[in-house]
């Protein structure tokens, strides 16, 4: 998948192209994360790595709203459909996942959304499996840490979604803990920018 020449990114098309390819084609992207980036740009990037750094940098000023709506536009850790083609690879690992594991993040997924609302949980993969990140997103909500792999026969619905021992989780949007992993969250995905710009041999 190619990049346009640095050259053409001050004007909106080619910019949006590339940051499509760069993080993922998204309403937050088009509508707040390109015109911002424009904005800075005076004069074209010196490289793709210094225009992911111009990105990180505009969205510094943006509103807790704006970066949950940001993070909000990107694929969650575990889906298998409507995923752009650098996501899959990222996700998909060399091995298939397995169904337990699908299915205990698909939970671990919904239980995020409801303990950090308005929150969807990226991070960067960096070369690991599904199975790895199932300990870091339950770490993240505050559960304790399954095993890895997971046997066959382990629990994936628990907690339930719907329990006390979940919404004593919960974190408000004005609170320090949901603020930080807010910014968390955003700071992975300029990570997955230049490790994306890495696997093309552009960073």
């Amino acid at each position: 998948m190619s990049l346009p020449p640095l050259a053409a990114l001050r004007t909106r098309e080619p910019l949006q192209a590339a940051l499509s390819t760069l993080f993922e084609p998204t309403p937050a992207l088009s509508d707040t994360l390109v015109p911002a980036v424009l904005a800075r740009l005076d004069n074209p990037p010196a490289s793709y790595a210094a225009l992911v750094d111009l990105c990180a940098d505009a969205a510094s000023a943006w509103s807790y709203e704006q970066k949950a709506a940001f993070v909000a536009g990107h694929p969650m850790i575990g889906e298998v459909k409507g995923l752009s083609a650098h996501s899959a690879k990222e996700q998909g690992g060399v091995k298939p996942t397995p169904a337990v594991v699908l299915a205990r993040l698909a939970h671990l997924n919904a239980l995020y959304n409801g303990v950090f609302p308005g929150l969807r949980y990226i991070t960067f993969v960096n070369g690991r499996t599904r199975a790895q990140i199932v300990p870091e997103l339950e770490q993240a909500i505050g559960l304790p840490v399954s095993p890895v792999p997971l046997p066959d026969d382990f629990d994936t619905a628990s907690p339930p979604l719907e329990s006390d021992a979940v919404r004593a989780l919960v974190r408000d949007p004005a609170s320090d803990e949901w603020k930080t992993e807010c910014d968390r969250a955003i700071a992975d995905v300029w990570l997955i920018g230049h490790s994306r710009l890495k696997n093309m041999g552009l960073e």
